[in-house]
This record gives structure tokens, sequence and C-alpha cells, in this order.
């Protein structure tokens, strides 16, 4: 059984109460009434890549966004309880030790994190972004894949390796299709979120154009932003994704055998994958 750790009661009774104070005052209930009754919660997540930037937007839309957490808790604890073992056994992982799952309203800042709670591999899943069922189902798949991965490997990972990134996320859209089979392909990239169509297409139709490109920038330290964050390569966004789809498939190894890999053994796999630059 997953272990998880439920946060939305806490902020459900919060909203409850704030939901007749200015916006200001809800803000500050926020962090008293919410996150301080999860201190360690957040100073987990605030250590990663959640932050507040986004807390005084989402407090002004308290009673839509109350209403959206309150359904999709119990919607994400099913989904958790439903792919964790399919992705532990994909992976060919033992059940124990396994994640701790936390249930967060995290101010839009991401969908899913993972992160450390003390000793444990933490993955923590923001209600806020809740936006259906079968997208959620593969999200969760890819992000738990993650926070196995990062048990089996026993270090963190690095955070600034291109090379590494595109291993690490290529393995979790491997594992998302093997776990959560028969979905639309883009479902995989962007998780059941409309407007992006032309995505899959255009990286298709210029895939040798993009792998060249990745190669030449393995060692620029802004490129990882571009590929992999809030950043544009050639108008498109997150299109590191794909080129990590198409190294870590291209590499042809079953997937317990792709998460037993040290880091510096993986990255090499990738660089040697690419086209040389």
């Amino acid at each position: 059984m997953a272990r998880i750790l439920d946060t939305a009661p806490t902020f459900d009774d919060f909203a409850r109460n704030a939901f007749l104070e200015s916006p200001h005052i809800r803000e500050r209930l926020w962090k008293e009434r919410y996150e301080g009754k999860h201190r360690e919660v957040f100073d987990a997540f605030y250590a990663g890549s959640g932050n507040a930037d986004g807390r005084a937007n989402l407090v002004r839309d308290l009673s839509t966004v109350r209403t959206r957490v309150r359904d999709a808790a119990p919607v994400e604890r099913r989904l958790i309880e439903e792919v964790e073992p399919a992705v532990q056994a994909a992976l060919g992982l033992p059940a124990d030790p396994s994640p701790q799952h936390v249930l967060v309203v995290g101010s839009f800042s991401v969908d899913a994190e993972v992160g450390r709670l003390g000793d444990d591999v933490a993955l923590f899943h923001c209600l806020e972004w809740f936006h259906g069922e079968e997208g959620m189902r593969v999200l969760i798949a890819h992000e738990d894949t993650h926070a196995w991965h990062e048990i089996a490997l026993g270090v963190v990972p690095p955070e600034d390796d291109l090379a590494w990134m595109a291993f690490y996320e290529g393995v979790a859209i491997l594992a998302s299709r093997e776990v959560v089979p028969n979905r639309p392909a883009e479902q995989y990239f962007w998780y059941g979120h409309g407007g992006f169509g032309d995505w899959l297409p255009w990286c298709d139709e210029h895939r040798q154009q993009l792998l060249s490109t990745f190669a030449a920038e393995l060692e620029d330290p802004t490129a990882l932003e571009r590929w992999f964050g809030g950043g544009l390569v050639d108008g498109r966004w997150r299109v590191g994704y794909y080129v990590a789809d198409a190294l870590v498939a291209g590499l042809g190894r079953p997937l317990p055998e792709l998460v037993a890999m040290p880091v510096d053994e993986a990255t090499a796999a990738i660089r040697a994958a690419l086209p040389a630059s």
C-alpha cells in the first residue's frame, strides 16, 4: 500500500474559515493555518522546485481552488494506490523502501515534485493542477518512476547535467507508457493538457535537428532551462522531453536495467547515442 500524507483536509479547513476575508488576510492565514501546520512538508517542498510565487493570485480565487482540491484529493489518492504497484513492478524494484507521497496545494508552481522529506524520497502531488483522471494517471506514473528511480540510485542525482536529465526523463516516459498503455502519444508528454496537438508532429518533423542541437548544447549551463524548463527551443516548449524519449527508447534496454545504471554510466550512454556535434 502506498504511503500517502494528505494535507488537503487542513487546506479545506483553512479555506472554509478564510473565505470571507480579504485576499491579503487570506494569504497570511494560508501561511499560518495551512503551511504552518505542515511546516516540515512545505520546507521540503520549497527546498526543491516548489515556490509560493502564485499564492497571492491563488487566494483571490480561493473558492474555485477549494472546490478543485476537494474533488482532486480522493481521485489522486486512488490513482496513487493503483499506479504505484505497477510502477514498482515495471522497474523490478523491491517494495521497500518506497516513496512517501504528499498531497499538497502548491500555488501552481509545479504540478509534481520529487524531493526529500526527512530521510524519505518524497513525491509532492500538487492538487491545484488537477484537470482530469486520464492525464493525471499518466503524470503520476511518470513522477512515481522518478521517485522509485531515485530510491534505486541511493543518491540525489545531478540537477544541472543535460545528459543525465535526458536519461532521467526518458526513463520516466518509457515507464509511463508501459504502466499506462494505449494513450494518445502526446499524453505521455503533456498529461492531458490541451492546446499542444501540433507539438509532437513538429518534433517528429525536426527530430534530427533537435538531436544535433541537443548534442551541441550538452555543456551549455543555460541549456537545461531551454530544453526541460520554461524556455524555448525553436519557439517550442519542453522539447527536451521528446529528445529524452527518443534517446532512452533507442538504448533498447529494459526498465529494470535502466534504473540500475549508475549516473556516470547512464550519462555516458546518452552521450554515445547522440550524433557527433
